[in-house]
């Protein structure tokens, strides 16, 4: 049982510099979003690209 406890904590969870780069982008935009500081424009963009 300790070792496996030992295991589990000796394993760090590995993730891919895509997925990393896809929080880093969303988390950034939602952060300008939230302070206004995006410009109307880039939301209607944005919305069009994902309509697709």
């Amino acid at each position: 049982m300790l070792e496996t406890t030992r295991r589990a904590v000796a394993t760090v969870p590995r993730f891919s510099f895509e997925t990393l780069a896809a929080v880093a982008t969303i988390s950034t935009f939602g952060w300008l979003l939230a302070h206004d500081l995006v410009q109307p424009i880039a939301v209607y963009l944005l919305e069009i690209f994902l309509t697709f």
